[in-house]
């Protein structure tokens, strides 16, 4: 299980899995590239080529009622990188004979991504505060409705008061380059994160070129 520590060092090589934001040039910040100092240029050129984000969480969210009761905060880091091979395996040992060329042919598509995220829950009245982590994402599949949002699509691991749940369904949208909600199945948490996405904010994008 990854520390708040791992997230805040790791931080560098933060990202959010934003193709969209790959393909709009504003969000490759050409400026600050420019602005880095030699050892930030270096740690960069230690980096894969892909796009690196991290941001902050910062949400409410509903109990079973439907009513705002837990105040959410913390810390989110992500990576998209372009080298696939490993999904791809993963895809043709996961995939049955019928439906094997299809399915491996769409994951093979697919760059290799990364979403982790740590972040405490508290209630409004200040008591029952408990910590969560997001890790082991696994990308599906991602799609862009419209020209301000990307959406990522995969499983996940979360840790819950009674140890970690593997293979959650989990939706990562980019909104705008400023907003990120984190959807969650309610199914296998019991609905803990009420009926609502958990939002942050998208702090940084850094883009790595060969």
């Amino acid at each position: 299980m990854q520390s708040k520590q791992t997230i805040l060092t790791t931080i560098s090589a933060a990202a959010i899995l934003m193709l969209g934001a790959i393909q709009n040039s504003a969000m490759a910040y050409p400026q600050q590239k420019q602005e880095y100092s030699g050892n930030d240029q270096n740690k960069m050129m230690m980096m894969q080529p892909g796009l690196y984000a991290f941001g902050t969480i910062s949400s409410l969210q509903n109990d079973e009622n439907g009513n705002p009761t837990w105040i959410v905060s913390g810390l989110w880091e992500g990576r998209l990188l372009m080298d696939n091979k490993t999904q791809g395996e993963v895809a043709n040992q996961t995939t049955s004979t019928a439906t094997a060329t299809n399915a491996t042919a769409a994951t093979d598509s697919l760059p290799n991504a990364a979403f982790n995220s740590k972040f405490n829950m508290v209630m409004t009245n200040g008591s029952a505060k408990h910590d969560h982590e997001i890790y082991n994402f696994k990308l599906l599949n991602m799609s862009n409705p419209n020209n301000t949002t990307s959406v990522f699509n995969g499983t996940a691991t979360i840790t819950m008061k009674d140890g970690p749940v593997d293979d959650i369904s989990i939706s990562v949208k980019r909104i705008d380059n400023n907003v990120i909600s984190i959807w969650t199945d309610p199914t296998k948490i019991n609905n803990h994160f009420g009926n609502t996405p958990i939002f942050g904010t998208i702090e940084k994008l850094i883009k790595v070129e060969k």
